[in-house]
Protein backbone atom coordinates (compact mmCIF):
# COMPACT_ATOMS: atom_id res chain seq x y z
CA UNK A 1 0.00 0.00 0.00
CA UNK A 2 1.22 3.51 -0.78
CA UNK A 3 2.45 5.27 2.35
CA UNK A 4 -0.26 7.91 2.49
CA UNK A 5 -2.40 9.01 5.40
CA UNK A 6 -5.51 7.85 3.58
CA UNK A 7 -3.98 4.44 2.97
CA UNK A 8 -3.03 4.13 6.62
CA UNK A 9 -6.52 5.15 7.71
CA UNK A 10 -8.12 2.58 5.40
CA UNK A 11 -5.86 -0.17 6.68
CA UNK A 12 -6.53 0.79 10.29
CA UNK A 13 -10.30 0.81 9.84
CA UNK A 14 -10.28 -2.61 8.18
CA UNK A 15 -8.07 -4.05 10.91
CA UNK A 16 -10.26 -2.66 13.71
CA UNK A 17 -13.48 -3.90 12.11
CA UNK A 18 -12.00 -7.32 11.37
CA UNK A 19 -10.95 -7.65 15.01
CA UNK A 20 -14.37 -6.63 16.30
CA UNK A 21 -16.25 -9.02 13.99
CA UNK A 22 -13.88 -11.88 14.80
CA UNK A 23 -13.48 -11.43 18.53
CA UNK A 24 -16.65 -9.83 19.84
CA UNK A 25 -19.42 -9.04 17.32
CA UNK A 26 -21.96 -8.76 20.17
CA UNK A 27 -19.92 -6.39 22.37
CA UNK A 28 -22.50 -3.67 21.83
CA UNK A 29 -25.56 -4.82 23.75
CA UNK A 30 -29.18 -3.64 23.77
CA UNK A 31 -28.63 -2.39 27.32
CA UNK A 32 -25.54 -0.34 26.51
CA UNK A 33 -27.18 1.16 23.42
CA UNK A 34 -30.35 1.99 25.35
CA UNK A 35 -28.32 3.76 28.03
CA UNK A 36 -26.72 6.12 25.52
CA UNK A 37 -29.90 6.82 23.58
CA UNK A 38 -31.96 7.52 26.70
CA UNK A 39 -29.38 9.31 28.85
CA UNK A 40 -27.68 11.37 26.14
CA UNK A 41 -30.36 11.65 23.48
CA UNK A 42 -28.25 10.00 20.79
CA UNK A 43 -29.76 8.32 17.74
CA UNK A 44 -29.17 4.52 17.73
CA UNK A 45 -26.62 4.86 14.92
CA UNK A 46 -24.71 7.53 16.84
CA UNK A 47 -24.80 5.45 20.02
CA UNK A 48 -23.59 2.34 18.21
CA UNK A 49 -20.72 4.32 16.64
CA UNK A 50 -19.70 5.68 20.05
CA UNK A 51 -19.73 2.21 21.64
CA UNK A 52 -17.83 0.68 18.73
CA UNK A 53 -15.33 3.51 18.95
CA UNK A 54 -14.76 2.79 22.64
CA UNK A 55 -14.39 -0.97 22.09
CA UNK A 56 -11.79 -0.33 19.38
CA UNK A 57 -9.80 1.89 21.73
CA UNK A 58 -10.26 5.06 19.70
CA UNK A 59 -9.75 8.28 21.65
CA UNK A 60 -11.51 11.13 19.87
CA UNK A 61 -9.33 13.63 21.75
CA UNK A 62 -6.58 12.52 19.37
CA UNK A 63 -6.93 13.90 15.85
CA UNK A 64 -6.10 10.63 14.08
CA UNK A 65 -8.80 8.81 16.07
CA UNK A 66 -11.33 11.61 15.70
CA UNK A 67 -10.77 11.49 11.94
CA UNK A 68 -11.71 7.79 11.84
CA UNK A 69 -14.77 8.48 14.00
CA UNK A 70 -15.99 11.35 11.82
CA UNK A 71 -15.09 10.23 8.33
CA UNK A 72 -15.70 6.49 8.45
CA UNK A 73 -18.08 5.20 11.12
CA UNK A 74 -21.23 7.21 10.22
CA UNK A 75 -21.11 5.87 6.65
CA UNK A 76 -20.37 2.28 7.65
CA UNK A 77 -22.98 1.47 10.29
CA UNK A 78 -26.61 0.68 9.48
CA UNK A 79 -29.53 -0.12 11.75
CA UNK A 80 -31.47 -2.63 9.66
CA UNK A 81 -35.16 -3.50 9.81
CA UNK A 82 -35.92 -7.24 9.98
CA UNK A 83 -39.08 -6.86 7.90
CA UNK A 84 -37.09 -5.48 4.97
CA UNK A 85 -35.26 -8.80 4.69
CA UNK A 86 -37.85 -11.27 5.99
CA UNK A 87 -40.11 -10.10 3.14
CA UNK A 88 -37.61 -11.19 0.48
CA UNK A 89 -39.51 -13.48 -1.96
CA UNK A 90 -36.92 -16.25 -1.61
CA UNK A 91 -37.24 -16.37 2.19
CA UNK A 92 -41.01 -16.27 1.96
CA UNK A 93 -41.02 -19.11 -0.56
CA UNK A 94 -38.57 -21.53 1.07
CA UNK A 95 -39.61 -20.95 4.67
CA UNK A 96 -37.44 -22.90 7.13
CA UNK A 97 -36.12 -25.90 5.19
CA UNK A 98 -34.27 -28.67 6.99
CA UNK A 99 -32.43 -31.67 5.59
CA UNK A 100 -29.13 -33.54 5.58
CA UNK A 101 -27.05 -35.38 3.00
CA UNK A 102 -23.48 -36.67 3.21
CA UNK A 103 -22.28 -34.18 5.82
CA UNK A 104 -24.21 -31.22 4.41
CA UNK A 105 -27.10 -29.81 6.39
CA UNK A 106 -29.86 -27.30 5.81
CA UNK A 107 -30.50 -25.43 9.04
CA UNK A 108 -31.52 -22.13 10.58
CA UNK A 109 -28.96 -19.80 12.11
CA UNK A 110 -29.49 -16.55 13.95
CA UNK A 111 -28.10 -13.08 14.45
CA UNK A 112 -28.46 -11.97 18.05
CA UNK A 113 -29.80 -8.50 18.92
CA UNK A 114 -27.15 -5.85 18.19
CA UNK A 115 -24.77 -8.40 16.64
CA UNK A 116 -22.70 -6.60 14.01
CA UNK A 117 -22.19 -8.23 10.61
CA UNK A 118 -21.12 -7.40 7.06
CA UNK A 119 -24.24 -6.37 5.14
CA UNK A 120 -23.00 -5.28 1.71
CA UNK A 121 -19.97 -4.83 -0.55
CA UNK A 122 -17.25 -2.33 0.24
CA UNK A 123 -18.01 1.21 -0.84
CA UNK A 124 -15.46 3.87 -1.75
CA UNK A 125 -15.96 7.59 -1.43
CA UNK A 126 -14.63 10.19 -3.84
CA UNK A 127 -11.44 10.64 -1.80
CA UNK A 128 -10.67 6.92 -1.76
CA UNK A 129 -11.81 5.95 1.73
CA UNK A 130 -12.89 2.33 1.90
CA UNK A 131 -16.16 1.93 3.76
CA UNK A 132 -17.07 -1.62 4.80
CA UNK A 133 -20.83 -1.83 5.17
CA UNK A 134 -21.95 -3.18 8.54
CA UNK A 135 -25.41 -3.73 9.94
CA UNK A 136 -27.29 -4.91 12.98
CA UNK A 137 -30.84 -5.70 14.06
CA UNK A 138 -32.40 -4.53 17.31
CA UNK A 139 -33.93 -7.98 17.66
CA UNK A 140 -32.83 -11.49 16.75
CA UNK A 141 -33.00 -12.47 13.09
CA UNK A 142 -33.10 -16.05 11.76
CA UNK A 143 -31.86 -17.05 8.32
CA UNK A 144 -31.30 -20.23 6.29
CA UNK A 145 -27.82 -21.75 6.18
CA UNK A 146 -26.11 -24.59 4.40
CA UNK A 147 -23.29 -26.12 6.42
CA UNK A 148 -20.80 -28.90 5.79
CA UNK A 149 -19.88 -30.72 9.00
CA UNK A 150 -20.43 -27.52 10.94
CA UNK A 151 -18.62 -25.20 8.50
CA UNK A 152 -20.81 -22.59 6.86
CA UNK A 153 -21.10 -23.19 3.11
CA UNK A 154 -23.69 -20.51 2.33
CA UNK A 155 -26.25 -18.36 4.12
CA UNK A 156 -29.08 -16.07 3.09
CA UNK A 157 -28.36 -13.03 5.24
CA UNK A 158 -28.74 -9.32 4.44
CA UNK A 159 -25.29 -9.50 2.87
CA UNK A 160 -26.32 -12.11 0.29
CA UNK A 161 -29.62 -10.32 -0.30
CA UNK A 162 -27.95 -6.95 -0.85
CA UNK A 163 -25.14 -8.29 -3.03
CA UNK A 164 -26.74 -11.13 -5.02
CA UNK A 165 -30.28 -9.99 -5.68
CA UNK A 166 -29.26 -6.92 -7.78
CA UNK A 167 -27.08 -9.21 -9.92
CA UNK A 168 -29.92 -11.69 -10.38
CA UNK A 169 -32.27 -8.91 -11.43
CA UNK A 170 -29.79 -7.92 -14.17
CA UNK A 171 -29.67 -11.44 -15.64
CA UNK A 172 -30.92 -11.91 -19.20
CA UNK A 173 -31.24 -14.67 -21.78
CA UNK A 174 -29.52 -17.98 -21.12
CA UNK A 175 -27.82 -17.79 -17.74
CA UNK A 176 -24.88 -19.81 -16.42
CA UNK A 177 -24.32 -19.88 -12.67
CA UNK A 178 -21.17 -21.30 -11.06
CA UNK A 179 -22.05 -22.44 -7.54
CA UNK A 180 -25.49 -23.51 -6.32
CA UNK A 181 -25.42 -22.97 -2.57
CA UNK A 182 -29.00 -22.39 -1.43
CA UNK A 183 -30.09 -21.27 -4.89
CA UNK A 184 -30.73 -17.64 -3.98
CA UNK A 185 -29.37 -16.20 -7.23
CA UNK A 186 -31.11 -18.87 -9.29
CA UNK A 187 -34.43 -18.15 -7.55
CA UNK A 188 -34.39 -14.45 -8.36
CA UNK A 189 -32.87 -14.82 -11.83
CA UNK A 190 -35.47 -17.41 -12.80
CA UNK A 191 -38.20 -14.93 -11.94
CA UNK A 192 -36.93 -12.38 -14.47
CA UNK A 193 -39.08 -12.27 -17.61
CA UNK A 194 -35.99 -11.84 -19.77
CA UNK A 195 -34.35 -15.04 -18.51
CA UNK A 196 -34.99 -18.09 -20.68
CA UNK A 197 -32.92 -20.72 -18.88
CA UNK A 198 -30.44 -21.13 -16.03
CA UNK A 199 -27.69 -23.72 -15.97
CA UNK A 200 -26.16 -24.17 -12.52
CA UNK A 201 -22.80 -25.91 -12.16
CA UNK A 202 -22.21 -27.39 -8.70
CA UNK A 203 -19.43 -29.78 -7.73
CA UNK A 204 -21.18 -31.38 -4.74
CA UNK A 205 -23.72 -34.11 -5.43
CA UNK A 206 -24.95 -33.79 -1.84
CA UNK A 207 -25.69 -30.07 -2.25
CA UNK A 208 -27.58 -30.80 -5.47
CA UNK A 209 -29.54 -33.56 -3.71
CA UNK A 210 -30.54 -31.30 -0.82
CA UNK A 211 -31.54 -28.54 -3.21
CA UNK A 212 -33.65 -30.81 -5.40
CA UNK A 213 -35.46 -32.40 -2.46
CA UNK A 214 -35.99 -29.44 -0.14
CA UNK A 215 -35.70 -26.17 -2.08
CA UNK A 216 -36.39 -26.58 -5.80
CA UNK A 217 -40.01 -27.68 -5.27
CA UNK A 218 -40.64 -24.27 -3.67
CA UNK A 219 -39.29 -22.32 -6.67
CA UNK A 220 -42.15 -20.88 -8.76
CA UNK A 221 -39.96 -20.88 -11.89
CA UNK A 222 -37.91 -23.97 -11.17
CA UNK A 223 -38.61 -25.35 -14.65
CA UNK A 224 -36.02 -22.90 -15.99
CA UNK A 225 -33.22 -24.57 -14.01
CA UNK A 226 -30.81 -27.26 -15.17
CA UNK A 227 -28.37 -28.61 -12.58
CA UNK A 228 -24.96 -29.90 -13.67
CA UNK A 229 -22.66 -31.76 -11.29
CA UNK A 230 -19.12 -30.73 -12.10
CA UNK A 231 -16.17 -28.44 -11.51
CA UNK A 232 -16.80 -24.81 -12.43
CA UNK A 233 -13.34 -24.20 -13.87
CA UNK A 234 -13.43 -27.33 -16.00
CA UNK A 235 -16.86 -26.35 -17.28
CA UNK A 236 -15.66 -22.81 -18.03
CA UNK A 237 -12.66 -24.09 -19.96
CA UNK A 238 -14.29 -26.95 -21.88
CA UNK A 239 -18.06 -26.52 -22.01
CA UNK A 240 -18.92 -22.83 -22.04
CA UNK A 241 -18.09 -21.60 -25.56
CA UNK A 242 -18.83 -18.08 -26.75
CA UNK A 243 -22.41 -17.56 -27.85
CA UNK A 244 -23.94 -20.20 -25.58
CA UNK A 245 -24.74 -17.98 -22.59
CA UNK A 246 -25.80 -14.38 -22.21
CA UNK A 247 -25.16 -13.95 -18.46
CA UNK A 248 -22.57 -15.72 -16.30
CA UNK A 249 -22.55 -15.48 -12.51
CA UNK A 250 -19.63 -16.82 -10.44
CA UNK A 251 -20.25 -17.34 -6.71
CA UNK A 252 -17.77 -19.96 -5.51
CA UNK A 253 -16.15 -18.35 -2.48
CA UNK A 254 -16.90 -17.64 1.14
CA UNK A 255 -15.31 -14.19 1.26
CA UNK A 256 -12.63 -12.09 -0.40
CA UNK A 257 -9.79 -13.95 1.34
CA UNK A 258 -10.49 -17.25 -0.40
CA UNK A 259 -12.25 -15.65 -3.36
CA UNK A 260 -9.48 -13.62 -4.97
CA UNK A 261 -7.51 -16.59 -6.41
CA UNK A 262 -10.71 -18.13 -7.81
CA UNK A 263 -11.90 -14.77 -9.11
CA UNK A 264 -8.66 -14.23 -11.04
CA UNK A 265 -8.72 -17.81 -12.34
CA UNK A 266 -12.28 -17.45 -13.63
CA UNK A 267 -11.58 -14.02 -15.14
CA UNK A 268 -8.89 -15.66 -17.26
CA UNK A 269 -11.48 -18.10 -18.63
CA UNK A 270 -13.96 -15.47 -19.81
CA UNK A 271 -15.11 -15.74 -23.42
CA UNK A 272 -16.52 -12.94 -25.60
CA UNK A 273 -20.23 -12.28 -25.46
CA UNK A 274 -21.71 -12.94 -22.01
CA UNK A 275 -22.12 -10.38 -19.30
CA UNK A 276 -19.99 -11.68 -16.42
CA UNK A 277 -21.02 -11.15 -12.82
CA UNK A 278 -18.90 -11.94 -9.76
CA UNK A 279 -20.14 -12.02 -6.20
CA UNK A 280 -18.57 -9.27 -3.97
CA UNK A 281 -16.44 -8.11 -6.90
CA UNK A 282 -16.04 -4.51 -5.57
CA UNK A 283 -14.59 -5.85 -2.32
CA UNK A 284 -12.13 -8.13 -4.10
CA UNK A 285 -11.12 -5.39 -6.53
CA UNK A 286 -10.26 -3.15 -3.59
CA UNK A 287 -7.88 -5.73 -2.15
CA UNK A 288 -6.36 -6.41 -5.56
CA UNK A 289 -5.75 -2.72 -6.10
CA UNK A 290 -4.15 -2.37 -2.68
CA UNK A 291 -1.91 -5.39 -3.36
CA UNK A 292 -0.79 -3.84 -6.64
CA UNK A 293 0.21 -0.66 -4.81
CA UNK A 294 2.38 -2.48 -2.27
Amino acid sequence: MLDTQLGRDNARVLALISRYLTESPCAVTPESLRELTQDFGLRPEEAFAALLCAWCGLDTAREEDARIYRQYLPRMLHRLRPEDYASDPYLRAVGTPEGEADGFQLEQQRYRPMELFVCDDFRMDAEGRVLPQLGWFDEGFRYPALTERGRVWMTITPNEINTLRPLAEQARGHVLCYGLGLGYYAFHASGQSGVESITVVERSAAVIDLFQRHLLPRFPHGDKLTLVEGDAFTYAADRAPAGRYDTVLCDLWHDAADGIPMYLRMKALEVPGPRYQYWIEPTMQYYLKEAALC
